[in-house]
């Protein structure tokens, strides 16, 4: 039937530079259309996207819309078709945009975040992992990297919480170099880390995987 048909390949390269178009009707009209697709074929709609991704915001005018069609791609990934080393690249391409900037909180900045947080929930471990390289007190992009670890507690506390002993491992030593500027995002990610906590204690009760003595031996 035509109404489940996939465009071919090129069509969807053309509906993806779309999204840089100067009508904002031509970019919203193109991503509803990326998003159908990637509803049948997340993959090919994922590597047209890491196609004009490679340029970065200088080289493409809508990295936000590419973050955000990138994310529900990721999404509709059934978990059988994951293809670890394909989101290693997905997931390399939105931290590379993030630690060359020095923004926070922008529309790219939250689409990369969801993006990253769609990769954590099928590869925790592999998303995690490309955090923690950054996580570092010299690295201008730690607060953002922060945001990032907030927002996939808060999205999957089931999969976040028996990683948080990591997350503090590397947090905690480094609280002391935090500016006063950036203090507010670090407040909210253990406000949000506590909140995963709390919830996943709940659910399973049994299988918390933190004691307050494992916390403590951090201080």
């Amino acid at each position: 039937m035509a109404s489940t048909s996939i465009p071919a390949p090129e069509a969807v390269q053309v509906l993806v530079s779309l999204l840089s178009d100067d009508s904002s009707t031509v970019r919203k009209s193109s991503m509803s259309s990326l998003k159908d697709i990637a509803a049948l074929n997340p993959f090919l709609v994922l590597e047209c996207c890491a196609a004009v991704s490679r340029g970065g915001r200088r080289g493409f005018g809508n990295m936000a819309g590419v973050f955000q069609v990138m994310a529900f791609g990721v999404r509709a990934l059934d978990k059988r078709d994951v293809d670890p080393a394909f989101m290693a690249k997905l997931a390399k391409i939105a931290t590379a945009e993030m630690i060359s900037s020095k923004e926070l909180n922008s529309d790219w900045q939250q689409s990369a975040t969801r993006l990253l947080v769609a990769i954590g929930s099928h590869l925790p471990d592999l998303m995690m992992e490309e955090i923690f390289l950054h996580l570092s007190g010299t690295n201008a992009a730690l607060p953002a990297m922060v945001q990032i670890l907030a927002e996939f507690a808060s999205t999957d506390p089931l999969q976040f919480i028996p990683r948080w002993k990591g997350v503090l491992s590397r947090i905690l030593p480094i609280l002391g170099n935090v500016r006063d500027m950036h203090r507010p995002i670090f407040a909210n990610a253990f406000k949000c880390w506590c909140q995963a906590a709390w919830q996943y204690s709940t659910d399973f009760p049994s299988h918390f995987p933190l004691g307050g003595d494992v916390i403590a031996g951090h201080f």
